[in-house]
């Protein structure tokens, strides 16, 4: 039998969120949890009229002896894309069969080390299901004080792995979602909240200081032959303060895979959103069966509320938590094939203009080789102490999938 679903109009109890059998893998061999967790601070709905209790899906995926380990939450970017794009395709615990729908075990899914955990945000995202439109964020804060509730509320619900080290890790415009959220737990734990011990956060070719970013894709698609200098010269002059409009000029003119130039392609969702939209499936994640069907895997609401934003810098949030008294880890990762606006020049470039004590060190740190359990190079480090850069060998925008030795870096970072 699979789990009931619970009641979502009561605050779930620390069982009802228990995943005991999932359709096409069987009787789950680890601790996990899937549910809802309130946007609202403790749950409780605001006291005004017609205020409904919103909530974010969540999936927890334990590592051995969960509740002694600590817990990584990852994030995709979008705006508004679904964080399952990780779960089941980059760095979470399964991999679907299309034809199938049968799950395998990911070789290198990081609750093989530490806990895993998705939430699906901001609201409308995906499982997400907003109640009432109005309750959508309007901008990144809103939507980023929203996650940060729901987390509280999650930890409310398992206080056996609350005080766990946390590991904040994501791609693209969680260069955003994420120094915003850090800096939201941080402020919490300042304020009284239920304090999270906040250690690491990891961005994946990360979107944090887009003007800056933006501004080196010609170079970088000059330097690995994807355009010609002529070609170059003509976008840099065509594009002068039309900057969001260059990667798409670049692929018309190379016809490339911008996400990663030795590939071709996306990989698949739609497996993802036929699994997620099976009734036995959503039983056992404890999905209301009122929710309607998953169409795609972003929301276009978020998508349409982000946009006139989306494009300002959160370097200066990153700076800040850098020189924050509690001595927050920061590792940035590349992709060297990834020739999106978060090629490895962007980042270098934002990297760069980073001031202060932890970005100093960095900045006089020298490059090493980065070495696989083979001995081989997979790619190039910069920095060992509070702030640390790895670019990748062979991997695009997706690093995690495309060179899952990664969680090593991670790891690595966490516990030196």
């Amino acid at each position: 039998m699979h789990p009931q679903t619970p009641d979502l109009s009561q605050k779930i109890d620390a069982t009802s969120d228990q995943v005991a059998y999932l359709p096409g893998w069987g009787q789950v061999d680890n601790t996990q949890f899937a549910g809802y967790a309130s946007i609202y601070a403790g749950g409780s709905v605001p006291n005004c009229p017609g205020a409904v209790d919103e909530k974010l899906f969540y999936w927890f995926v334990g590592a051995e002896d969960y509740a002694k380990q600590p817990t990584i939450l990852w994030t995709n970017g979008g705006p508004g894309s679904s964080s399952f794009w990780g779960f089941f395709i980059e760095n979470g615990p399964y991999a679907i069969d299309a034809e199938t729908m049968q799950l395998s075990k990911r070789e290198f899914a990081w609750n093989n080390y530490v806990n895993y955990m998705i939430v699906e945000h901001p609201l409308s995202v995906t499982l997400s299901v907003e109640q009432q439109t109005s309750d959508v964020p309007k901008t990144v804060e809103q939507g980023i004080e929203q996650l940060y509730q729901a987390l509280l509320n999650f930890f409310d619900l398992h206080p056996e792995i609350a005080a766990n080290p946390i590991i904040l890790a994501g791609e693209s415009y969680a260069g955003t979602y994420l120094p915003l959220l850090a800096q939201a737990i941080l402020n919490g734990n300042k304020a009284g909240s239920r304090p999270l011990d906040l250690r690491l956060m990891v961005l994946c070719d990360a979107w944090v200081d887009p003007q800056v970013q933006m501004a080196t894709n010609t170079d970088w698609a000059f330097s690995h032959g994807l355009i010609s200098k002529a070609q170059k010269e003509t976008l840099d002059k065509t594009y002068a303060g039309r900057l969001p409009e260059i990667n798409d000029a670049i692929q018309k003119l190379c016809g490339c895979y911008m996400a990663n130039t030795a590939q071709t392609q996306d990989p698949p969702f739609q497996p993802i959103l036929d699994y997620l939209n099976d009734a036995a499936v959503r039983e056992a994640l404890h999905v209301p069966t009122h929710y309607p069907t998953i169409a795609q895997g972003w929301s276009q609401l978020i998508s349409d509320n982000y946009a006139s934003r989306v494009n300002d810098s959160y370097a200066h949030v990153v700076e800040a938590l850098l020189d924050d008294a509690s001595g927050l880890k920061v590792r940035v990762i590349s992709g060297l094939n990834d020739a999106k606006d978060c090629n490895f020049l962007g980042t270098g470039a934002w990297l760069e203009k980073l001031q202060g004590g932890a970005a100093n060190a960095f900045h006089q740190a020298t490059p090493q080789q980065w070495l696989d359990q083979q001995k081989n190079v997979v790619g190039f480090t910069q920095g060992k102490a509070q702030l640390g850069w790895l670019k990748v060998l062979n991997a695009g925008h997706m690093a995690p999938r495309d060179q899952p030795y990664l969680i090593q870096y991670i790891l690595d970072a966490y516990l030196n």
